[in-house]
């Protein structure tokens, strides 16, 4: 009898499926994680820029009352000029214009536009007290605990000093 030499010839040039399968894994759970991540920065960012806009808004509404010794009337969450002569209504997004005096070249509107809230404006009966609200995304803001008096659901506001 003759007895042959048999080698098995393994041929390593690939990976195996359980390889390719972990690193899948590993590769879509850092994906998932950076979009999360991502998603999360934006709403932040959207937040601080609704934050920045309601106080240059709160500044614009403190050069109103320096110059007419009150503040604007609200009207439905709109700022209405309430100075002889000029009775007119600014909306989120157009110049705040009273009399010959431009308290903002233009009122803010909310980042997304697509929150049915955007921002709120509101005085008293005697237009001595203000309130401009926001709705903030990210419902855990450290600010929104510190806000109380907010207007029509809105949870991050700025009143008059």
């Amino acid at each position: 009898m003759k007895i042959v030499n048999c080698k098995l010839k393994i041929n390593s040039r690939g990976f195996t499926l359980i390889e390719l399968l972990i690193v899948i894994t590993i590769i879509g759970i850092l994906v998932a994680t950076g979009i999360y991540s991502w998603q999360a920065a934006q709403v932040k960012g959207r937040d601080n820029r609704r934050k920045t806009e309601i106080k240059a808004v709160q500044q614009a509404l403190e050069n109103y009352f320096q110059i007419n010794g009150k503040y604007p009337n609200s009207s439905a969450g709109t700022i209405t000029c309430n100075i002889t002569g000029d009775s007119s209504t600014h909306a989120w997004g157009t110049a705040f214009t009273c009399g010959s005096n431009t308290y903002m070249q233009k009122l803010p509107s909310d980042p997304t536009q697509q929150l049915t809230a955007g921002y709120y404006y509101s005085s008293n009966a005697t237009n001595t007290t203000y309130v401009v609200s926001a709705q903030l995304e990210n419902l855990r803001d450290y600010d929104i605990s510190q806000s109380t008096g907010c207007q029509a659901s809105r949870n991050y506001c700025v009143k008059n000093p």
